[in-house]
């Protein structure tokens, strides 16, 4: 009986989520929300099927990747214990279908700071909302502590 409940919670969870992003920017949100909360199925509810996720190294080199694997590495997680935060979040949209959100980033693991850089998602209005199509993110070499005062308005 307790999986059952467990299961129906997480299913209202899920589509309380993908009813929240009715923005591109709320779809950005509700992607980290989904990965601190360690739920893949709440991921793999904003992305649509076989998106790619790459990953553009400081050095040029692109090394491919699909959301499904992020999704899974999710998946592996307990609450909490992944957390990227996004700022200076700037969102491009020249009609009501198609936008681009770029998204700074740090990244902190089981509390220690791990990583920054800059995320770049594409994303679709679709009959479900605005789902992400594809995305890219490239790491950054400066000191994480510092990053984000690069974005700050000045």
């Amino acid at each position: 009986m307790r999986n059952i409940l467990v299961t129906a919670l997480a299913t209202m969870m899920v589509s309380l989520s993908v009813q929240a992003a009715s923005t591109p920017e709320g779809t950005v949100d509700e992607l980290f929300d989904a990965m601190r909360a360690g739920n893949g199925d709440a991921l793999r509810a904003l992305v649509v099927a076989d998106a790619r996720l790459d990953r553009l190294q400081p050095d040029g080199n692109l090394r491919q990747g699909s959301f499904e694997r992020w999704i899974s590495w999710v998946d592996q997680q307990e609450e909490g214990d992944a957390d990227e935060k996004i700022f200076g979040v700037q969102t491009l949209s020249k009609s009501a279908e198609l936008a681009t959100v770029w998204a700074p980033f740090t990244i902190t693991y089981k509390g220690e700071l791990v990583g920054c850089g800059v995320n770049q998602f594409t994303l679709g209005k679709t009959a479900d909302g605005w789902r992400v199509l594809y995305g890219i993110d490239m790491p950054s070499e400066a000191d994480c502590n510092t990053y984000p005062d690069q974005f700050k308005p000045g």
